[in-house]
């Protein structure tokens, strides 16, 4: 599962900041969506509630290979950043 963080400015909060998380993972043909408002707890970024999923099924395993790659640039571009491995 690739997992992506956004931090970016937003006037209607009270903070003027606005926290997502973004998640996508493949099996075969399905591929999976999992998206959330997201806080920080503890120095960890964590779901600010319930995550909402989506499951895209596709014609064939090279079509949701391309599917999800098409996603995440997509996400790249808007300004999520991949989540840094733990150590």
């Amino acid at each position: 599962m690739k997992t992506f963080f956004f931090m970016g400015r937003n006037p209607k909060n009270k903070s003027g900041v606005s926290w997502k998380i973004w998640k996508i993972q493949r099996q075969g043909r399905t591929v999976t969506v999992f998206w959330a408002p997201a806080v920080l707890k503890k120095r960890r970024v964590r779901t600010a509630g319930k995550l909402h999923i989506k499951k895209i099924t596709r014609s064939s395993v090279a079509d949701a290979i391309v599917f999800e790659r098409t996603r995440v640039q997509s996400k790249l571009r808007k300004g999520y950043q991949r989540r840094p491995r733990r150590r």
